[in-house]
């Protein structure tokens, strides 16, 4: 009998090693795991503009692989847009974001054939809620056609330089119509699939991307809170922020005061140091011209990058 009872302590004595090991193991190996999930996680928060098409654009592509281009190439029709974007889907064996940005005026020819050369600035002289919509809309229709999947639009300001390019892609400087007009757009891309990306928060200076001012009124920089709010309650994907000192403040303001939930992208970046690792980085299409700089750059600033962006960033991309 006392040797069925010191048998029966040991075997139990066992079970209780053996669950110990099995539990430290699993523990161990959903480290690792979470740990090559994180380093895979980092990979991909940089974009680049496209400013000419050449095979080695294709090349930074896969040997970087940044997240997405932005087309910003001069005199091309869409005929001639869709034709690249299948050579690029062609070539890369992978979903990447493929992006044209509203406001750049060389390109409005791209997305504003006859039927969409629609500016932001016409139908706020309509009014619509309606006709905004039903342009928004159209517009993704026409872009998902030729492989398009992101648009750096709408333009959430009310007011700028008035010589300014951006005149024409500013609905109203009345902020309630603005506001209006902008969530029917969100939304019609949305519900049309197409990644949006609102512009310029905090704001657009002087026709400048560069705001230097130390504030700890961050509510007096904005140009129009509601315009942003509108686009946030439509759930845009993205909020552009410009070059700012103290950007931290900024994105703490967004995320906090402002409840977006979303992804913060930089404007065009000229010089590295505007390179912030809580957003997803726009490098201008010079960098994509040196490849050894631009791998540079990237493997320099991706050990510090969100990681939280970066989970959001390939939810986002999955979607694609």
């Amino acid at each position: 009998m006392i040797y069925i009872v010191i048998i029966s302590i040991l075997l139990l004595i066992l079970f209780f090693i053996f669950i110990y090991v099995y539990d430290n193991f699993n523990i161990v190996l959903k480290n690792n795991n979470n740990k090559e999930n994180i380093e895979n996680k980092k990979e991909i928060p940089f974009i680049i503009s496209v400013k000419n098409y050449d095979d080695n654009l294709i090349d930074i592509i896969n040997k970087t692989n940044i997240s997405g281009i932005i087309i910003n190439i001069d005199n091309l029709d869409i005929e001639s847009l869709y034709k690249i974007i299948k050579k690029i889907k062609r070539k890369i064996k992978r979903k990447i974001f493929i992006a044209i940005d509203q406001d750049y005026k060389n390109t409005s020819s791209i997305y504003y054939d006859k039927k969409f050369k629609v500016f932001s600035s016409y139908i706020g002289e309509r009014e619509s809620e309606e006709y905004a919509y039903k342009i928004a809309y159209e517009r993704a229709s026409k872009l998902k056609s030729i492989g398009i999947n992101m648009i750096l639009s709408p333009i959430c300001n009310t007011y700028c330089n008035e010589k300014s390019h951006l005149k024409e892609h500013i609905f109203s400087d009345d902020k309630i119509l603005a506001s209006n007009l902008i969530y029917s757009t969100v939304k019609a891309y949305k519900d049309n699939g197409l990644i949006t990306a609102l512009k310029y928060f905090p704001k657009y200076y002087d026709d400048e991307l560069y705001i230097d001012e130390d504030t700890d009124n961050i509510e007096s920089i904005i140009d129009n809170r509601e315009t942003f709010l509108a686009g946030i309650k439509a759930q845009a994907d993205i909020i552009v922020m410009p070059h700012i000192k103290d950007n931290y403040k900024y994105r703490d303001f967004l995320f906090n005061n402002m409840r977006f939930k979303g992804i913060i992208m930089t404007d065009y970046i000229n010089n590295d140091k505007n390179i912030i690792n809580y957003a997803v980085n726009v490098l201008s299409s010079n960098y994509y011209k040196d490849i050894n700089k631009l791998k540079n750059i990237i493997e320099t600033n991706i050990k510090e990058t969100d990681i939280v962006l970066c989970s959001k960033l390939l939810r986002l991309i999955k979607k694609l």
